[in-house]
């Protein structure tokens, strides 16, 4: 069937609507309505104009469709919604009440219709809803919101309809039932989990409260006559006032965790997020759910305000504990400095004798008291991506990253430090900037080295099914290859886990993975100590085989030979490596990924031998609950 020029203008104006290209899918619309007068391309005419910033002429393209006549008898209640937005957009709030109120009188009509003579509604139809719910959203009218949202449920078609239900709960103060709403639609709507953070600790009194003013219609607007401010500091001061910008930062915030991006818009919010900024500020130096760099962040934005002294100390929580700590300026040293370079020394030192803590407080006790040295800094990164503490090292160093831009050894330690994280499109960026015709043979060596194992890990992403599944199954097994005794503490078992397995065994305990591994190591030590946490465990997640198994094992010792576990209970093998996103399939392998059985190879008999064995500390609860004796 050959298109129409009004349906093929209609069409291409479709496809710029969803590419964001909003002037060129109005001209694409005022062309089809010029082949055809129809709602349907009004409406999306008007959708485009307003996207660009035109609400006036959006409603001027509307208007044939909601004067009544032929055109108007056809209006539908998206249309009616449309006008609404629009009139709020003009501050025409009458107006936008009598279209809104218009388009729930219309679509409830067209749904008892629908209802009576096709016995159901057709999605068309339904998927109105979410321009109404946004309509009664823009007039600021939330008890409309929800009441509309728990009439119209069995006709929700959109993720997008319990987000708005969410917000206008978050703008009501009723912050449980918001992070509620948005808990449901976990994994459909992108920043869910986030904003069930926000509003989790906003009801905990952790962030002061706000209102949100999200506009989700194919994203937000632009204005028709933006504001031009008179200077860049007042231009950010207006843009951290909109709940919108203040929304999307706290989520980045609370899920970039130690990201140099969440000190970043720490930062912001507190500096130009007025008084309610300076309240963030304060509480979040003040609670031990903010890492150390959103803290600084904070704090520095705080001493920036003139709410904190400059070179005066001052409380923050850090670890888990009070400390005093101040913030003061300090030279940096590019050149080589007698004093630093013996505390550079003495931490290499340490180091090598193995006590990296130490080495770890000398560097520190640097950073923060000055002066501040490029290469201590590279070098107590260094020691904490020995510690596991990735997150922390990469912030540092693109801390270096702003004060030498282009620097070839600082974009190779953030290369390096990023490729540790999977994030290997920033790290193969940061090694495309170094000019390594012009870098000593050491350090490019080390360059093309990070290049290799770069393209590796992308082309085992791109590896077919079978081959990915062979080299799944070679990394588990070098997990299994670890030295373990065979009495390991439920630390020492730790260990040896991958930090996904860390993190998925936290989630399936019901715990939020700590942003550090050595916290990870923490939470799941902590609830699997606890006598009532397994005894649920056991109630609840163990079954079958899976219980045999841990009776198997606590009836000879608490340990055995792997082999012989796998005759009795089948091997591991087709369990993958990747736990944090499949569950394996064995028992075995079903209860290490829960951290109650642990494999690895320990010396028997003078010989390296792979065991199965339960942590120390978990064999008398277990044996208690599960075989009824001490």
């Amino acid at each position: 069937m050959t298109l129409t020029d009004a349906q093929r203008l209609f069409k291409k104006g479709q496809k710029l609507l969803e590419k964001g290209e909003f002037n060129k899918a109005a001209w694409a619309f005022a062309a089809a309505l010029e082949e055809e007068d129809a709602v349907p391309t009004r409406n999306n005419l008007a959708v485009a104009l307003f996207m660009a910033g035109k609400p006036g002429e959006a409603l001027e393209a509307l208007a044939p469709a909601l004067e009544g006549g032929e055109a108007g008898a056809r209006a539908h209640p998206f249309t009616y919604a449309l006008a609404s937005r629009l009139c709020t957009a003009l501050n025409r709030e009458e107006e936008a009440r009598a279209w809104l109120d218009r388009s729930v009188e219309v679509f409830e009509g067209l749904v008892a219709e629908m209802l009576s003579t096709r016995g159901e509604v057709p999605p068309g139809l339904a998927d109105c809803t979410t321009l109404i719910l946004q309509a009664a959203a823009a007039l600021k009218d939330y008890p409309l919101v929800l009441e509309l949202y728990r009439r119209w449920k069995p006709y929700h078609s959109s993720p997008e309809n319990t987000f708005l239900a969410g917000a206008a709960c978050f703008n009501l103060g009723r912050y449980n039932l918001a992070a509620a709403l948005w808990s449901s639609i976990a994994g459909v709507h992108p920043y869910s989990s986030g904003l069930q953070q926000v509003a989790f600790l906003v009801q905990r009194g952790v962030i002061p409260p706000f209102q949100m003013n999200f506009d989700t219609f194919y994203g937000r607007p632009a204005p028709e006559k933006p504001l031009e401010p008179t200077s860049l500091e007042e231009g950010l001061e207006r843009a951290f006032q909109d709940g919108y910008i203040r929304m999307s930062s706290l989520v980045l915030i609370l899920q970039r965790g130690e990201h140099h991006d969440a000190a970043k818009a720490a930062h912001a919010l507190v500096l130009y997020g007025g008084e309610w900024g300076r309240k963030l500020g304060l509480s979040i130096l003040d609670s031990p759910l903010f890492g150390r760099a959103v803290k600084m962040g904070a704090a520095r934005a705080l001493v920036e305000a003139g709410v904190l002294p400059e070179g005066e100390p001052f409380s923050m929580v850090l670890d888990g504990q009070k400390r005093k700590v101040e913030l003061k300026k300090v030279p940096i040293v590019t050149e080589p400095n007698p004093e630093v370079d013996a505390v550079v020394k003495k931490a290499l030192e340490l180091r090598g004798k193995g006590k990296v803590d130490e080495a770890l407080k000398l560097l520190w006790n640097l950073y923060e008291k000055g002066p501040y040295s490029p290469q201590a800094v590279l070098t107590l990164a260094d020691l904490l991506r020995e510690k596991g503490e990735v997150e922390q090292a990469l912030i540092l160093v693109q801390e270096l990253e702003e004060l030498a831009p282009g620097d070839p050894t600082v974009l190779f330690y953030s290369a390096a430090l990023m490729f540790l994280l999977d994030r290997l499109e920033e790290a193969r960026q940061r090694l495309g900037n170094i000019n390594r015709a012009a870098v000593p043979a050491e350090l490019r060596r080390k360059i093309e080295f990070l290049d290799q194992e770069i393209q590796l890990q992308e082309l085992l992403a791109d590896l077919p099914q079978g081959l990915a599944e062979m080299f799944e199954e070679e990394e588990r097994k070098k997990i299994e290859e670890k030295p373990l005794p065979v009495d390991p503490t439920l630390a020492r078992g730790l260990k040896n886990m991958p930090a996904g397995w860390l993190d998925a065994a936290c989630l399936r305990y019901g715990l939020e993975p700590a942003r550090l591994r050595r916290d990870r190591e923490k939470q799941l030590i902590e609830f699997l100590t606890c006598r009532e946490n397994l005894e649920r465990i056991l109630q609840e997640d163990i079954e079958g085989e899976d219980r045999v198994l841990l009776k198997y094992l606590l009836r000879k010792g608490g340990w055995s030979r792997l082999n012989a576990v796998t005759r009795k209970f089948g091997s591991m093998e087709g369990d993958g490596f990747f736990w944090e996103e499949k569950d394996p399939n064995s028992c075995l392998g079903f209860l290490w990924s829960r951290a109650l059985v642990m494999v690895g190879r320990a010396v028997i008999d003078g010989r390296r031998t792979k065991i199965a064995t339960i942590p120390v500390e978990l064999r008398r609860p277990l044996q208690e609950i599960l075989l009824g004796k001490p």
